[in-house]
């Protein structure tokens, strides 16, 4: 009898010890088809971007026309980060006259605080043609681009005009490319008049 309390007992322990050990589901992550996380960041000068200023649902806004948005995630310290990135700055300079918006969100590693001043080292030697936001704590990389176990550092995130993800890589090869090719060619609203 004693032992029969014990293993029933057990049971529930254990489904509170797994449930209380594993990762959180990150349930506002960017996925395909789904609207993106809301990210608001200050660029290097101070200036506040927010994504839902040019990606975003119902009807066009005349101070803030709507744009399809590349996200960039970076990292000075992510080889493969700075070895694409002449490669987002050609896209730029492909694709800015069809209304692409190209961000580079730059992960600061809060454990080193010389991260900001190496990031603006980089860029001095390396300066690209749009807008670079800090992510002092890493947020919007865990809303966008964490698993729930690890960031996938150097991954792209394609923001439709109206707020969807359509696409999520870490190469411009292929897919994403193809992806980016057909959201720039589809429609896009003019702004509506405004007050």
């Amino acid at each position: 009898m004693r032992f029969t309390f014990a293993r029933n007992m057990l049971a529930p322990v254990l489904l509170l010890s797994v449930l209380l050990s594993s990762p959180p589901a990150i349930s506002d992550m960017a996925r395909i088809g789904q609207p993106a996380p809301r990210l608001t960041l200050r660029d290097l000068d101070g200036r506040i971007f927010s994504l839902s200023n040019v990606a975003y649902p119902g009807p066009a806004r005349q101070i803030h026309p709507r744009h399809p948005v590349l996200l960039d995630f970076f990292g000075t310290h992510c080889p493969p980060c700075k070895a694409k990135l002449p490669k987002i700055v050609a896209l730029h300079k492909e694709r800015a006259s069809q209304g692409l918006v190209i961000v580079l969100v730059a992960l600061l590693d809060s454990n080193d605080p010389d991260a900001e001043q190496k990031l603006k080292d980089y860029l001095a030697r390396n300066p690209v043609p749009f807008t670079v936001v800090l992510d002092r704590f890493e947020d919007a990389g865990k809303r966008f681009i964490h698993d729930g176990q690890s960031m996938a550092l150097g991954s792209m995130v394609l923001v439709d005009e109206e707020g969807i993800v359509r696409g999520v890589d870490a190469s411009l090869e292929g897919g994403l490319l193809d992806t980016i090719e057909a959201v720039l060619s589809k429609p896009r609203a003019t702004a509506a008049i405004g007050r």
